[in-house]
């Protein structure tokens, strides 16, 4: 009675350190220690079965050997040696204890044995890790039950469900840790797959946003003069004058008309009216270099120029700089040199009360144009919208 009532409260000290033990070798030692105190075994080892459909062994104890097979194994490999489970016919191999109990799933228990690897052992319980779902794992065996006083005994049968106890915690154990494994490598594998989708959605998003850029930016360019259009200098022009007014500084406007363009068109083919669009636009766009001018197609034969910072005195130098680059380019068209020049209207100042809108900017270049054209083309008007300052040229 007094082995029954401590042998189920170490059953159950091991199936609470079942829940609570992480290092599997270390679970396994300890069932394999209470499995021969239970039995007052001289000793005792846990097989495992591997891949290879072989017996290992996994952990040893008796009275010199205290610890599992990766510290013991290279010593006393001829004492443990690897035992088959299956002839080279394919074969069951029922030669030995171990082998026997895994293939007939049940406990098997030898006096006397003579020709086991460990033939000096008198007794010999060999206990099964068995599980409902699945073929055998290993076994647990116990070698030479003893008397308080060293005598050599077989081991009884009452002892016998406790050590098939002992052997089911430690198939629970081992299948814990299986479970736990597969869960690690789905874990990771998982992970992984969840890194790749979002590299590849980061790849894409980039590809895509890319992609988005590159497709706004010619949104914004001419088809014909290939420098910015008209939508995009209505975007860029009212956001510049915003900051204008709030950091007060001048801002110049200049639009440009090729003089004659009709003619061009009529007479030499609208192939020659695109080819003098690119050339006069190209060398308009040369001249302007800084980050914050803006060249743009307003329309027709119509360019426009956006320069922050520039007052009006500056502004009709680069008028006058624009207007003589475009008379002296050389413009031929079907091997006929073409003469182009263009009217400039310009519209200097800084943001009042009276001057509130781009748009009233906008008018008033329009208007210096219109007056360039009427003194007779190739010319520039410009005014100074803060004092009315005309200038010719």
């Amino acid at each position: 009675m007094e082995l029954d009532i401590n042998a189920y409260r170490r059953l159950i000290a091991i199936g609470s350190a079942l829940s609570e033990e992480k290092d599997i070798n270390d679970l396994l030692a300890q069932i394999l220690r209470e499995a021969k105190i239970m039995a007052s075994a001289d000793a005792g080892c846990l097989y495992l079965r591997t891949e290879l459909d072989t017996l290992e062994v996994a952990a040893v104890v008796n009275e010199t050997l205290h610890d599992t097979l990766n510290s013991f194994k290279s010593d006393n490999e001829g004492l443990f040696p690897v035992l088959l489970l299956h002839r080279r016919d394919g074969s069951p191999n029922l030669e030995n204890a171990a082998s026997r109990s895994v293939h007939q799933a049940k406990t098997i228990y030898l006096d006397e044995v003579g020709s086991a690897p460990l033939d000096i052992a008198q007794s010999v319980l060999t206990v099964p890790l068995t599980s409902q779902s699945e073929r055998p794992m290993g076994v647990l065996q116990l070698l030479k039950a003893r008397t308080s006083n060293h005598q050599a005994v077989g081991f009884p049968p009452e002892v016998v469900p406790f050590i098939e106890s002992l052997a089911s915690l430690a198939t629970m154990a081992l299948q814990n840790r299986r479970l736990l494994d597969q869960q690690v490598v789905l874990k990771t594998q998982l992970e992984n797959q969840v890194d790749e989708r979002t590299e590849e959605l980061r790849l894409t998003l980039e590809k895509l946003s890319e992609a988005n850029v590159i497709l706004k930016d010619l949104n914004t360019i001419d088809a014909v003069t290939r420098i910015k259009n008209r939508r995009y200098f209505d975007d860029i022009a009212v956001q510049e004058w915003r900051r204008a007014v709030r950091q007060q500084y001048p801002m110049t406007l200049m639009l440009l008309d090729i003089d004659h363009f009709k003619w061009v068109n009529d007479n030499l083919g609208h192939l020659a009216g695109d080819a003098c669009l690119h050339s006069v636009a190209e060398c308009i766009d040369e001249l302007f270099n800084r980050p914050s001018d803006v060249v743009a197609r307003y329309g027709g034969d119509e360019f426009i120029v956006i320069m922050p910072y520039i007052r009006h005195d500056n502004a009709t130098i680069y008028a006058e700089r624009v207007r003589d680059a475009v008379a002296n380019r050389k413009l031929v068209v079907d091997g006929q040199v073409v003469k182009v020049t263009i009217s400039i209207g310009v519209a200097s100042g800084m943001p009042n009360e009276t001057i509130t809108d781009i748009r009233q900017l906008i008018a008033r270049a329009d208007e210096a144009l219109y007056e360039a054209k009427a003194d007779g083309r190739n010319r520039i008007v410009g005014i100074d919208i803060n004092t009315s300052l005309k200038l010719d040229a």
